[in-house]
């Protein structure tokens, strides 16, 4: 690697021919040109903001569905099925309780459901369990407008590779928690942080099926990653 040589002269030289001093970018103000992060969508209801998400949704190649609570169990397993049925895996998760879908796909004779399992001592297991798993269903934290992205936190029952193996994946989020920015939903866990709760291991936002165009810039779907995904928003408000 060479050696600059002369470089304070020639900057010397350059403010001089230009009639400036130099200045210390320390000493500057950030001085943001407007407040789109901050103000993009806020004039919309959270109707409005579903409706726009739906809109988007084909941009990214990615289905949206509504659901109220008593048809939440119905519609996954029409999912499911629709997406060929075969080996289900399912998160370790209270909010299984929550939703009524404890014992999800049990009598179902074309599904097989599993669930992740918690503790290091079962990672090869998870990892294998996802990578057959035809059909994955998982929570989101948010569902971004914007974008048409959701927003997943890992946590112990609900691994990275659970969203990423399975050849299909639904993901359900409620209706509360539909905004209009990325900017929301990190202010929602910088507010988690100064609370001291406690999150998962990862936040990972999610914008449809695997895809890439790297190659030739052919668009290519499903290359490291699901094939096809549906986000289903329920009623919850």
């Amino acid at each position: 690697m060479g050696n600059i040589v002369n470089k304070d002269s020639f900057l010397q030289n350059l403010y001089q021919k230009l009639g400036s001093q130099p200045v210390d970018s320390r000493t500057l103000d950030f001085l943001p040109i407007n407040d789109l992060p901050h103000e993009t969508l806020a004039d919309k209801t959270q109707l409005e903001l579903l409706e726009i998400a739906k809109a988007r949704a084909p941009e990214v190649n990615a289905d949206i569905v509504t659901v109220n609570l008593a048809q939440l169990e119905g519609q996954l397993l029409e999912l499911a099925k629709n997406y060929g049925g075969g080996n289900v895996l399912l998160p370790t998760d209270s909010r299984l309780s929550e939703y009524g879908l404890l014992d999800f796909g049990e009598q179902e004779v074309d599904l097989n459901v599993r669930h992740w399992q918690i503790g290091a001592e079962n990672r090869a297991d998870n990892i294998a369990n996802a990578q057959a798993s035809n059909v994955a269903i998982a929570f989101a934290e948010f569902l971004i407008a914007e974008s048409a992205s959701i927003v997943v936190e890992n946590h112990a029952g609900q691994g990275r590779t659970l969203h990423f193996l399975p050849t299909h994946y639904i993901s359900i989020v409620p209706f509360s928690k539909v905004i209009a920015r990325t900017t929301q939903w990190a202010d929602a866990y910088q507010e988690k942080l100064a609370n001291g709760e406690k999150l998962g291991s990862d936040v990972t936002i999610i914008s449809g099926p695997s895809n890439s165009g790297d190659i030739e810039m052919v668009l290519v779907t499903g290359l490291h990653g699901p094939i096809e995904v549906t986000y289903v928003v329920v009623m919850d408000k």
